[in-house]
């Protein structure tokens, strides 16, 4: 039978693991683990520092232990000696199959045999960002790739990195005035090209519907939107803009019922519009549902434009939305091209906006006018 601390270290891994005791959350105190197991001080010091020898935890002086992995990432001294990998931190905001998973695949493919890739979520939580930012450095991480939960609010922590010149790549956001590294789409180009791709149907009263949200994606997608309008020379009244939703927001607690109440009304209020853009797949999915409320069917009576797309590709009955496709896999292949980039030469600042692509769907159509 193996040692009491090794079959310790084989139970707190298998709950990390198995995420019973989730990253960033921290562990009991060594006299509440001592209590708990029936077991010697000693014993759960060496377990401890089993997990700590293998990446799953670090210990903050007068905070307390902390899970920083599900996943080892770094070897003990009784493994084998291999080629040295750097860790590289990755912390989003969260991720579906609308959004992110295809973002997280391509880094974990194009970080495979050169680096360690741990990756976490803050759900938006600043506080939560900050802390996971810092336990992935104590515990060895050379590089951090992050989706920052604000474009207006950075967290202290990225403002020490930036100082020391620690290698540091944002995706999917911009931080005006401050010198780092930033993988994302044109978002402006994307939403100025489902735009345009209305007004070539014949539309010219368009609506915008966003999240809320201090993110500079949401900017730059009205912005697109604008200037797409400008250009054609089609007016636009501000009162055509929803920007509130709220319920698809990380760790929001807004009822989905909310949401849809208030874009129904906003619906029923600008009867003119004949199209909209939406920020995103599930505002796309809220906004046709308030148009059903109505009566409206999408896209016979209003036509709509989001970003991203969930595959489906097994679903060939799914209604499919046209979309702007964002390239994920290079967003995440190229994040971590360029964290590895700045390991090697920390001055290496890159700015990388990926192009995007309009895919044609089932939510659009060509206006019908009456006759006269």
């Amino acid at each position: 039978m193996s040692a009491l601390y090794r079959q310790l270290y084989d139970k707190l891994r298998a709950d990390i693991e198995q995420r019973r005791i989730a990253v960033g959350e921290r562990l009991p105190s060594e006299a509440e683990l001592v209590e708990t197991h029936g077991v010697s001080a000693i014993t759960i010091k060496r377990a401890l520092d089993l997990l700590r020898d293998d990446g799953f935890i670090v210990r903050r002086p007068r905070l307390g232990t902390f899970v920083v992995s599900d996943v080892p990432t770094a070897a003990r001294t009784d493994r084998p000696a291999g080629p040295s990998r750097p860790l590289i931190g990755f912390v989003v905001t969260n991720f579906d199959d609308t959004f992110g998973t295809k973002i997280i695949g391509g880094a974990v493919d194009d970080a495979q045999q050169q680096a360690s890739l741990v990756i976490n979520r803050s759900l938006g939580d600043a506080g939560v960002e900050d802390q996971l930012i810092r336990s992935l450095i104590d515990s060895g991480a050379r590089a951090i790739i992050l989706e920052p939960s604000s474009s207006t609010y950075v967290p202290p922590v990225v403002l020490e990195l930036i100082a020391k010149s620690f290698p540091l790549v944002i995706i999917d956001r911009i931080l005006d005035g401050i010198p780092v590294s930033t993988v994302g789409s044109d978002n402006v180009g994307g939403a100025r090209a489902a735009t345009e791709h209305l007004i070539e149907l014949g539309h010219r009263r368009i609506g915008l519907v966003t999240t809320a949200g201090p993110v500079s994606t949401l900017d730059e997608r009205r912005h697109g939107f604008l200037l797409a309008n400008a250009t054609a020379s089609v007016d636009h009244d501000e009162r055509n803009e929803y920007r509130g939703v709220e319920s698809t927001r990380p760790f929001s607690d807004t009822p989905l019922e909310a949401d849809l109440d208030a874009l129904t009304e906003f619906v029923a209020a600008r009867r003119e519009l004949t199209a909209y853009v939406a920020s995103e797949f599930n505002v796309a999915l809220l906004l046709r549902e308030a148009c059903t409320r109505l009566g409206l069917e999408v896209p016979r009576h209003r036509s709509i434009v989001c970003f991203d797309h969930p595959d489906l590709y097994f679903d060939r009955s799914a209604f499919r939305f046209t979309h702007i496709r964002q390239d994920q896999d290079a967003i995440g292949r190229r994040a971590v091209q360029q964290a590895l980039r700045q390991i090697a030469d920390p001055g290496a600042i890159g700015k990388h906006t990926l192009p995007t692509t309009l895919v044609p769907g089932d939510s659009t159509r060509k206006l019908r006018t009456r006759k006269s």
